[in-house]
């Protein structure tokens, strides 16, 4: 895998433990983050806002409404989400912040990768299927986790009254038509609900319906590699190819599965005592 997607844990002590149990280990959301990008988009977003404030006439009070409403809706939505939250206090003199979406597989989720014969192999974890044509193959495999989608949102003024929160929306394994279409459903979602509190109803929507949205057969396909048009520049997608993006996400789901496997409760069928996943001292 490319080492801006390393799925392996490290740390500055060497007391860390490879399964995550102990220790500082490295965060692997933050490679599908993409903050940087995100920044940028959103701090051009803030620009334009200040031009287009300074062409209107000013309504203080409007304003103070708004800002009120805009403090209470970050405090519900981390009573919501917890740590899945992260605000970046003020960009721009707007407030800004992101919120981590990620999708309950209940019973896994099948991902389906096209490739071209020029792109490289598949994944050895994957079954490859032979095409219709000879040029074009393809493998799938199963997560139990996939990566989060990440919102990241810049408040307007004028929001939620009159406008609908600057965001983007970054799923770096992801391609980019994909991630333009949920871009246009949460526009889609503003219309339907002008001047009220949006986000929640976007995380929502996200988390519970877009992969079905996208993927009517319950099958997510991803790629094959080819260039395409930048639809929506809101719209942060997967950048590399997909031999580096799909070991990266099996790496993902199995470090997830095995976190999770530590942090439950399992129960003993000797002793029928239940205690956590990590292993016993002796």
């Amino acid at each position: 895998p490319n080492p801006g997607f390393s799925t392996e844990a490290s740390s500055s002590s060497p007391s860390a433990r490879a399964d995550g149990s102990d220790g500082d280990v490295l965060n692997l959301d933050s490679p599908w983050v993409a903050a940087a990008e995100a920044e940028s988009i959103l701090e051009d977003a803030a620009a334009t806002e200040r031009i287009h404030l300074r062409a209107v006439e000013e309504d203080e009070e409007g304003i103070r409404v708004n800002q009120e409403r805009q403090q209470d809706e970050p405090m519900a939505l981390e009573a919501i989400y917890g740590d899945d939250l992260v605000e970046f206090g003020k960009k721009g003199g707007l407030d800004c912040f992101q919120v981590y979406i990620r999708y309950d597989l209940h019973h896994g989720s099948q991902v389906c990768a096209k490739f071209f014969s020029a792109d490289g192999g598949c994944p050895h974890d994957g079954t490859e299927e032979d095409g219709d044509e000879p040029e074009e193959f393809s493998c799938t495999f199963n997560l139990d986790y996939l990566p989060p989608l990440v919102l990241t949102c810049l408040l307007p003024q004028w929001y939620p009254s009159k406008e609908p929160p600057y965001f983007t929306i970054t799923a770096k394994w992801m391609d980019g038509s994909q991630v333009s279409q949920i871009c246009e459903m949460l526009d889609a979602i503003w219309a339907e609900l002008p001047g009220q509190e949006v986000v929640y109803q976007w995380v929502e929507w996200i988390g519970n319906s877009s992969l079905s949205h996208l993927w009517i057969d319950a099958k997510i396909i991803l790629g094959p590699d080819s260039p395409t048009p930048k639809s929506d520049n809101r719209a942060i997608s997967r950048s590399l190819p997909l031999d580096y993006v799909i070991p990266s996400m099996l790496g993902y789901s199995s470090y997830k599965r095995r976190k999770a496997f530590v942090e439950d409760l399992h129960m003993c069928m000797i002793c029928l005592n239940e205690s956590n996943g990590k292993p016993l001292p002796f």
